[in-house]
């Protein structure tokens, strides 16, 4: 009956913090408070995917800025080349990076855990040369722009053009949502489970008939196509998309967020793109002492905070109950002497 209650109670704050996110831009006037908004959506789907891998499976890949780069890649060359709308770039985005993915995880998985991050450092610096060096097809240093807005939507006789960045705030939530259900929904099935016990222990994991090698391999494909997805938001955002965003150090970016926020978590995968993005607009400026602190970070919740804030407001919320308990025992106790008496 208590965990009824429990999950109702979710369900009403769910849709109610729904409404008021939904309704979060009609008290924001300031453009770049908004813009801000906007790239935490993005970088929330990201962070999301690459938890998957990360929180759910115990896999590290230093790579998924290179997936994100390809998403955002082949939704501005089809957008621009061929004239194709977001809803036509999107699917292609996503289609391509999970194939990529799959490739990758298939054959980087074979590796151990130390070669597998080489594996995907190598991938990720590979594709960046690509986007830089491959001018006719990328823009080279230059990138493309010119990306096209989203199509306005029509809703009998209300329209809903893409113009300011107050127009894409519903968008990329309803895609956020979407991010958060596959996530659910993954987690929760018996594919999310082996998965989970794959990260706890491989060789139990194998004993029991889990088919690791395969299972490992979805998920990477799975979580590529996530970038995939949220590459294409981002160029069909800034209507621009050059090789310096995806650098290695878009990778650590999305790295850290997983690790603050604290693994296997979706609230933590969020909270680690609201505080990775802030700091991130906040340094713009100096990006090499932007990159000193996200390793420093990372050391730090390694050593102290494993499983990042989500963690530590778990370990103080058990504390709070186990004392909470301790003293009813104790007063349960107490009463039982008087009565005794």
């Amino acid at each position: 009956m208590e965990q009824i209650k429990k999950a109702g109670f979710r369900k009403i704050v769910f849709i109610f913090g729904g409404i008021a996110l939904f309704l979060l831009p009609l008290g924001i006037a300031n453009l770049y408070i908004m813009y801000v908004i906007n790239l935490i959506l993005i970088y929330a789907i990201l962070s999301l995917g690459l938890d998957l891998i990360v929180g759910y499976t115990g896999q590290v890949s230093v790579g998924h800025g290179a997936f994100f780069g390809i998403g955002a890649y082949v939704a501005a060359i089809m957008a621009k080349n061929l004239g194709f709308s977001l809803w036509m770039t999107l699917p292609f985005s996503i289609i391509a990076t999970a194939l990529i993915g799959f490739i990758i995880g298939f054959i980087g998985l074979k590796l151990i855990e130390e070669y597998l991050v080489m594996a995907t450092l190598a991938f990720g610096t590979i594709i960046w040369l690509v986007f830089l060096n491959w001018t006719d097809l990328t823009g080279g240093p230059m990138g493309i722009a010119g990306i096209s807005a989203p199509p306005t939507i029509k809703l009998g006789s209300f329209e809903f053009p893409f113009i300011r960045y107050h127009d894409y705030y519903p968008l990329l939530l309803i895609f956020v949502y979407l991010g958060i259900l596959v996530t659910s929904l993954i987690i929760k099935s018996g594919f999310g489970r082996a998965c989970t016990a794959i990260r706890d222990d491989e060789l139990a994991a194998q004993a029991m008939g889990i088919p690791v090698f395969k299972t490992k391999v979805t998920m990477f494909t799975i979580s590529s196509a996530f970038c995939g997805a949220a590459g294409a938001l981002y160029a069909h955002f800034l209507h621009v998309v050059s090789p310096e965003t995806f650098a290695f150090g878009m990778s650590v970016t999305i790295l850290t967020m997983v690790m603050i926020g604290g693994q296997g978590s979706i609230a933590g995968a969020i909270i680690g793109a609201i505080i990775l993005t802030v700091s991130s607009e906040a340094l713009r400026e100096t990006p090499e002492l932007r990159m000193l602190i996200y390793g420093c970070l990372i050391v730090i919740m390694i050593m102290f905070f494993p499983k990042g804030i989500m963690g530590l407001f778990q370990m103080t919320k058990n504390r709070f109950l186990q004392r909470h308990l301790q003293v009813e025992k104790s007063t349960v106790e107490k009463e039982g002497l008087r009565y005794e008496q």
